[in-house]
């Protein structure tokens, strides 16, 4: 008899489905019933409201409403995780209950708004209101529902174990503690600025995980950044100057593309002084840190690049609303995951960080892993220089102060352990949210952003404490 013949079939229950219908009947209110009757213009939904302030005649609290429609999501997703995986449904219910405190958080600011300006338009609210509040509370209250027997590896406390899920939860308390404190951190500019300004970083971050998964390190990638950020800029405006006119029309895609080429010919670099001269990583890349700052500084002279054609600024595209970064982090975050997990190459970064001399038994070689991890992470970070140079009009002579420290942190937080072999691309990216996110926060909350950097050192510390622990009691 098989393994899989012995064990069970698990059945699904009507409770296994509890998370797709909560999520379906919250979305459906907040995209199509009436939020509100307002004097002029009636039965509204949250659109008409939210358009633009004129349509807000009532003045209703709207900050932290965008919230709603994401839990909505996140609710789904682990729906359709208790339906594919029903032996998890304890620990998905705690996930769940989780993600509905970011549907309740805008009534209670809208109740705290309501108490304060002495507002009389609860009367007014609609259905989409109260159907949303009611399933929001059920949506927490749902774990207290019984549950069947769940597998060891699905419980409760093998859920934290997994750092995604840690970081998901700080996430979560995060935005609901600072949401309440101080409702302007929960609008939709503050929330999409958070999430596109800080993209380029997490896709640096993409690059970065891989190299540490390797046991290598990169600390030149802050100025690396800089430096393909000001060739691109000036590349699409000296092509754009050229009066012939195909010049002209190739200046924006090689202006875009030319990051990527470079990037990967310092990777490949760096990665040839690391595999074939032996040279520790930590210090090849501080070196190229010092030359390529050099070539920043002699090259520009501290003078900004300005004049880029108005076709150039890719980071300052909406898509159906959503800005570019935010779409490139999430689609590279996706894919490099997958990559990761499933493809030869993903598993032997995996077999090198964790036991190099196992890895050259097996038959890999090394030097070509070392190669390959470093020219993908110079092409991460071309990337993530043509999103930080098509932020704003002007790209700046030096790169953003400590970047380097900021992607490390991202990669390490998120999982990756510093010595080689664990780890994966979602937690550093998730890494990076938590640490933009913790940014803001102390902005809304009157905490000096000074306090960021120790903010940034202790969990880096934590994280490689607990990831000291949790190497020794593998080895007992």
């Amino acid at each position: 008899m098989t393994a899989k013949e012995k064990t069970p079939p698990v059945r699904r229950k009507p409770i296994h489905f509890i998370g797709i219908i909560l999520a379906l009947v919250i979305v459906g209110a907040y995209l199509y019933l009436p939020f509100a009757n307002q004097p002029e213009m009636g039965a509204s939904t949250i659109a008409q409201i939210t358009e633009s302030k004129r349509s807000n005649e009532l003045d209703i609290f709207t900050s932290g409403i965008q919230l709603i429609p994401l839990a909505s999501l996140g609710i789904f997703l682990l729906g359709v995780w208790n339906i594919a995986t029903p032996q998890a449904s304890r620990a998905i219910s705690l996930l769940m209950s989780a993600t509905g405190l970011l549907v309740i958080v805008y009534f209670i600011n809208f109740a705290q708004d309501y108490v304060a300006e002495e507002a009389t338009y609860f009367d007014s609210m609609g259905i989409a209101f109260w159907i949303m509040l009611i399933f929001g509370i059920l949506t927490i209250i749902q774990i207290l529902i019984p549950r069947g027997i769940t597998e060891h590896r699905f419980r409760i406390t093998q859920i934290f174990g997994n750092q995604e899920s840690i970081i998901i939860f700080g996430l979560i308390l995060l935005i609901f503690a600072v949401g309440i404190a101080n409702p302007r951190f929960l609008q939709e500019r503050n929330i999409s600025d958070i999430l596109s300004g800080n993209a380029y970083i997490a896709v640096a971050a993409l690059g970065m995980s891989m190299v540490i998964i390797t046991g290598n390190i990169d600390i030149s990638v802050g100025s690396l950044v800089g430096l393909l950020a000001v060739i691109s800029g000036r590349l699409v405006v000296d092509m754009s100057a050229n009066p012939d006119p195909f010049i002209q029309s190739i200046a924006i895609p090689i202006a875009w593309f030319a990051p990527l080429v470079v990037g990967g010919f310092f990777g490949a670099f760096i990665g040839f002084l690391v595999a074939y001269l032996r040279i520790p990583s930590i210090v090849v890349t501080l070196g190229m840190l010092s030359i390529i700052k050099g070539i920043l500084i002699i090259w520009t002279n501290g003078e900004r690049v300005t004049g880029m054609p108005d076709g150039y600024f890719l980071s300052q595209v909406r898509p159906m609303g959503i800005p570019m970064p935010i779409i490139f982090m999430v689609v590279l975050t996706i894919l490099v995951a997958l990559w990761m997990r499933y493809s030869q190459t993903g598993r032997a970064f995996y077999a090198l960080g964790g036991n190099s001399e196992a890895a050259r038994l097996s038959g890999l070689s090394e030097k070509q892993l070392v190669m390959t991890v470093f020219i993908l992470n110079g092409v991460f970070v071309g990337i993530a220089s043509v999103m930080y140079s098509t932020q704003f009009n002007i790209i700046q002579a030096t790169p953003p102060p400590a970047l380097e420290l900021s992607v490390i942190t991202s990669s390490v937080v998120g999982g990756v352990s510093i010595l080689g072999g664990t780890g994966t691309v979602i937690g550093s990216t998730l890494a990076t949210l938590l640490l933009n996110f913790i940014r803001s926060a102390m902005i809304f909350i009157n905490v000096s952003p000074f306090w960021l950097k120790a903010v940034q050192g202790a969990l880096i510390l934590a994280t490689v404490l607990a990831d000291l622990i949790r190497r020794r009691r593998q080895r007992l």
